[in-house]
């Protein structure tokens, strides 16, 4: 029997899905061939925001570190807490002079401008070891530290002298200056400048998608330089990133600008747009032949998914009978193609059905890692103001990390809920599409963080909690506040919110392995949407 008809679809039986006509498809760049291309060039120039464009909106202004961390070099006038016992005793709180030095009695001056500050007990026990050699204990406490005033301009919306602490993150200076000027501004130099020369320069593309950021300790009269835009390359279209981007050289790598703009599954070309000596100059290309391309300064891409193509190709998953692809028309629907497979009513939960989208698997991938980036950004960059929060920071930045490697192989399944009360939605399809019919099955599944997990035969009325107690309950790392039911035709929903049925499977999420609260959030929000995309627990 075709699955369509189970489901009462109104299509003509055996209606052969490749006979459908394809509607004939414009060339994607015409438009940019008409009159007034360089000035629709100049618009798509304009409009395009930079890539990175929403960092400075306060964010890194408003936060600032005390500066005390194990980071930060002692200067002139900081105040330090020197406690000696044992064979001498001594107990005050010493300034900085302004050779660098504390003085102790007995023992003399101690230099500790340009120690960090982690390194301060140890300089001081050194020096009064080599007068008391035994017996003897101390204790040190940086008290208060010294701002720096630092400039900041050249690109930048308002420039001018800014204070922060020497330890504060270069984007705090930039944020409070306004960020970059995003007309003219660059996000790749970023030049540090003391005394005259450059001592660091920071490109924030590295910031933006994997978390690094330049250690600087900052001093007074320190100068952060944002240098002119530099060449740059417009992306719009089918991409997850539809942005200006910018680079160093002349001769850009398309593929390096494939890599960042991070084109949709099912794009196909792209229509590269640029003005050649006052003249117009468009070419039209797969994507495959724009990654071995070089392309300049101005150029705009357009990313397309071309329709052109006849036909496409179906896999069918699950239990029915025949062939596991079908190659049919472009412009099939799921309906038409339903009507031609065949099930056996007994043995699949047709009403259940549901389909995997490359696309969807993709974009959901993207989400996922878009999160992790967040994450890192973060926490990886927090500061610490005691030696003991820097242990805390350590802990999890390398929870962090560990949690990052771990989760950025995660594949989604990339699923589509198409069926409702028994009904199928009638839905364009696209090539790779995979209808799966899932098996009609008695039992429901218990996985993740539960003792015992298996399947378990299905009772009528029982429960969630019930199914977690024939799993032996939960385990000593379960959240047992998330618990998801996905059900046989793929959605999936919080436990408490839907009923069990044949067929279901109940995953108990963990817990996340810290006592930081804002972690455990952004951690556990990173399982659940884990968990949603590809039905599966993540052990930590």
């Amino acid at each position: 029997m075709a699955l369509c008809m189970l489901f009462m679809i109104n299509t003509a039986s055996g209606q052969q899905v490749g006979s459908i006509e394809t509607p004939v498809i414009e060339n994607p760049g015409s438009s940019l061939l008409e009159t007034g291309e360089s000035d629709q060039l100049s618009e798509i120039r304009s409009s395009l925001k930079p890539f990175g464009h929403t960092l400075f909106s306060g964010g890194f202004g408003v936060s600032e570190s005390d500066g005390l961390n194990g980071n930060y070099l002692v200067s002139t006038g900081d105040r330090i807490s020197v406690r000696i016992w044992g064979a001498t005793t001594f107990e005050s709180v010493q300034v900085v002079d302004t050779q660098g030095n504390i003085f102790i009695p007995d023992v003399g001056p101690v230099r500790l401008a340009g120690v960090p500050n982690r390194s301060v007990n140890s300089k001081v026990k050194n020096a009064i070891s080599k007068v008391y050699t035994r017996d003897v204990e101390v204790y040190t406490n940086l008290l208060t530290a010294q701002t720096a005033d630092v400039y900041v301009t050249g690109f930048v919306q308002k420039p001018g002298k800014y204070s922060g602490m020497p330890t504060s993150s270069i984007l705090h200076f930039i944020d409070k200056a306004g960020g970059i000027d995003e007309r003219s501004g660059s996000f790749r130099k970023i030049q540090v400048i003391r005394d005259s020369a450059v001592i660091a320069t920071v490109d924030l593309y590295h910031f933006i998608q994997r978390g690094e950021i330049t250690d600087i300790v900052f001093k007074d009269g320190d100068a952060i330089v944002i240098k002119p835009l530099m060449n740059t390359v417009y992306v719009q279209g089918e991409v997850a990133k539809p942005y200006r981007f910018e680079f160093a050289e002349t001769g850009i790598s398309a593929q390096s600008v494939i890599e960042l703009a991070s084109p949709l599954a099912g794009v196909t070309h792209a229509a590269i747009s640029t003005v050649n000596g006052g003249e117009s100059v468009f070419d039209y290309v797969t994507v495959d032949t724009l990654a071995d391309m070089t392309i300049s300064d101005g150029d705009v891409l357009t990313f397309k998914s071309d329709l052109n193509e006849k036909n496409i190709t179906i896999n069918i998953s699950g239990i029915h009978s025949g062939p596991s692809a079908m190659t049919v028309n472009r412009r099939a629907t799921l309906r038409q193609v339903l009507d031609l497979i065949e099930v056996d009513p007994e043995m699949s939960a047709y009403r259940s059905i549901y389909m995997k989208r490359r696309s969807i698997a993709e974009r959901q991938k993207i989400s996922i890692q878009e999160s992790l980036r967040r994450l890192e950004a973060e926490f990886l960059t927090a500061s610490s103001s005691t030696d003991s929060e820097s242990r805390i920071r350590a802990q999890e930045a390398q929870l962090i990390s560990d949690f990052v490697n771990k989760m950025t192989h995660v594949e989604p399944h990339g699923t589509l809920v198409v069926s409702s009360r028994g009904e199928v939605a009638d839905i364009a399809l696209e090539n790779d599409d995979t209808i799966v019919i899932p098996r009609n099955s008695p039992t429901v599944l218990v996985t993740g963080e539960v003792r015992l997990p298996r399947a378990f035969l299905w009772q009528s009325g029982a429960g969630t909690a019930d199914y977690i107690k024939q799993a032996g309950g939960f385990s000593n790392n379960a959240n047992t506040r998330l618990v998801l039911l996905v059900k046989q035709d793929g959605r999936v929903v919080e436990a408490d919110s839907g009923r069990v049925d044949a067929g279901d499977e109940l995953i108990v999420l963990p817990k996340a392995p810290t006592k930081n609260l804002q972690l455990a959030t952004s951690i556990t929000d990173i399982l659940y949407k884990i968990a949603v995309a590809t039905s599966v627990a993540l052990k930590l």
